[in-house]
């Protein structure tokens, strides 16, 4: 059966359609949690919120209909499928082709109950756990920024960038400014290429040391860099070749 023209998934670069599988007409949409805590608060006619800062993971279920293919059995192809999908226990770029300008990150790990009906195809429902944003695809391109440059968040949630330069000095403080917001990368970094990446909150140099306790220091104490919505101003001292991954994200559906 070609299953070439229908929608699929994406993983660890396979897709879906490749182990004979059919998306089914019966996707779920789910939109995260803000993880938010209410307190009640005697003589006080609405709750206090606490709100942590962040959203949670969700599930994303696939349903997928296997057909059997010819001299071999739905069980050496369910084989084939666990292997590709649970293999490895860190979260993956997942895309599904209907929304193919974002990607999830996610991770294959739930168990999965099907029942053999037909013995020519089987129903199943792939569950992934995935992370609360969506990233755009055109995100994951670096761009060269000029200090006094711009660059554009598109979408409604700030992003946390990849960023590196080369830092030029080891006798002074290199800056960088978003939108006049400063971020100081210490001396004590020394020079050469430096690579902040702002969703892990880590800092290293070519050959991987890391100096995160040098760099993402303002004057609210160690923050990463985040791009708000729309346009960011980029200035930067004792720097050169800045560029910029800017993970622009979303929230999950």
């Amino acid at each position: 059966m070609d299953l070439t023209n229908y929608p699929y998934f994406q993983f660890r670069g396979k897709k879906s359609n490749e182990f004979s599988m059919r998306i089914r007409n019966e996707m779920m949409f789910t939109i995260p949690e803000a993880a938010l805590q209410f307190t009640e608060i005697d003589g006080r006619n609405s709750d206090v919120i606490y709100d942590k800062g962040k959203y949670n993971d969700i599930e994303k279920v696939f349903p997928v209909r296997l057909y059997k293919q010819p001299d071999t059995t739905i069980a050496a192809q369910l084989r084939d499928i666990a292997a590709w999908l649970y293999l490895s226990k860190d979260y993956a770029p997942l895309i599904f082709s209907e929304y193919s300008e974002y990607y999830y990150k996610a991770l294959g790990y739930s168990k999965v109950d099907a029942a053999d009906k037909t013995r020519s195809w089987l129903d199943v429902d792939f569950v992934f756990k995935c992370q609360p944003f969506v990233f755009r695809l055109d995100g994951d391109d670096e761009r060269d920024i000029k200090s006094g440059g711009g660059i554009r968040n598109p979408e409604a949630f700030s992003s946390l960038p990849i960023i590196t330069f080369n830092k030029t000095s080891s006798t002074q403080d290199s800056n960088i400014y978003i939108n006049g917001q400063q971020f100081r990368i210490a001396k004590e970094a020394g020079t050469g290429k430096i690579t902040l990446d702002c969703e892990e909150g880590i800092a290293y140099k070519d050959g991987g040391l890391n100096i995160t306790k040098y760099c993402f220091l303002n004057t609210d104490g160690y923050n990463p860099i985040t791009l708000p919505p729309g346009e960011s101003i980029i200035n930067y001292t004792y720097i050169t070749d800045f560029k910029i991954k800017p993970k622009w994200r979303t929230l999950a559906v």
